[in-house]
């Protein structure tokens, strides 16, 4: 199901049937899914700009309690809800998380995380109604048909920089093809009500800007921004993007991984659903290529 105004350059060569539709629609999903025996739902708005909280909540929250209330009434077999790492608690420090850590970023009003975890509690209302569905939690996703830059940004402003800063911290990265092979696992073998971190490598922001640059073309990471500099970095950035309307490239809510490495473990989703995620530099590649195939660049 896509939007009308969706951007279906990363569903090209699609051979199943585009069905035209909205998740804020409560009136329309249940007709919609009619005789559809599984739900992927994977519609979501991702930003880290905190003004768009209410359009946060709206989205991954209204959204997703349509999505599980229409599969209800549809009388769909199972859903599989794609969530987000960031609606797992952040790992204490010299710890990776895993899916039993509760909930703890509300002090850091990261509206994104916030409408991720809500999101995660419609799904579990509904399960508690009776819905077989399950929720999996990707880490940083990379890979071909990122057609909104999430990840992608950082291949476009690495490439071809002979200088390459990085900053403390890290983050979990994911190939999109093992998140797709998670899913359709977490379908397949998955526990309703449960919830399955799909990681890939945890990685300092040093080794990732490496493995992006020997990619892109770029310098070895060498310059180390500290955390005040990331954090003035972002206030210029907000600062200019509300001149411009644009949304910030670094916000406040990116830098909270420059203090707290994001790690994540997926030895749950290896041990019940058979996972089994490969190294991310293959997954950059093809990002990469993907987008110069497609004038992206």
């Amino acid at each position: 199901m896509v939007r009308e105004n969706s951007n279906l350059l990363g569903m090209r060569n699609f051979d199943g049937e585009l069905v035209l539709g909205d998740i804020l629609d409560h009136d329309a999903l249940p007709k919609l899914m009619e005789g559809t025996d599984f739900v992927f739902h994977t519609a979501g708005l991702v930003s880290f700009d905190n003004r768009r909280r209410k359009e946060l909540m709206k989205v991954n929250v209204d959204g997703t309690r349509n999505v599980v209330n229409a599969a209800i009434l549809a009388g769909v077999k199972k859903v599989v809800h794609t969530s987000s790492v960031a609606a797992i608690g952040l790992p204490k420090s010299g710890t990776i998380c895993r899916e039993t850590d509760e909930y703890d970023r509300f002090k850091y009003g990261i509206a994104y995380a916030d409408s991720k975890h809500y999101g995660e509690v419609e799904v579990k209302k509904a399960v508690d109604r009776g819905l077989d569905a399950v929720i999996v939690n990707p880490a940083s996703v990379v890979g071909q048909r990122d057609v909104y830059f999430h990840f992608g940004v950082l291949l476009k402003i690495l490439k071809g920089k002979k200088i390459v800063p990085f900053v403390p911290g890290g983050m979990c990265v994911v190939g999109v093809d093992d998140v797709v092979a998670g899913e359709i696992a977490a379908l397949m073998s998955g526990q309703a009500g449960e919830q399955y971190i799909l990681g890939g490598e945890n990685l300092s922001f040093k080794e990732l800007f490496g493995k992006i640059a020997m990619v892109v073309g770029a310098g070895i990471p060498k310059v180390r921004i500290p955390i005040w500099g990331t954090r003035l970095a972002a206030s210029v950035l907000e600062l200019l993007s509300r001149l411009t309307g644009e949304s910030p490239a670094l916000t406040k809510a990116h830098v909270v991984s420059a203090t707290i490495p994001h790690y994540f473990s997926s030895e749950k989703a290896k041990r019940e659903l058979g996972y089994e995620p490969h190294p991310v530099d293959e997954a950059i590649k093809k990002a990469y290529e993907w987008y110069v195939e497609n004038g992206l660049m």
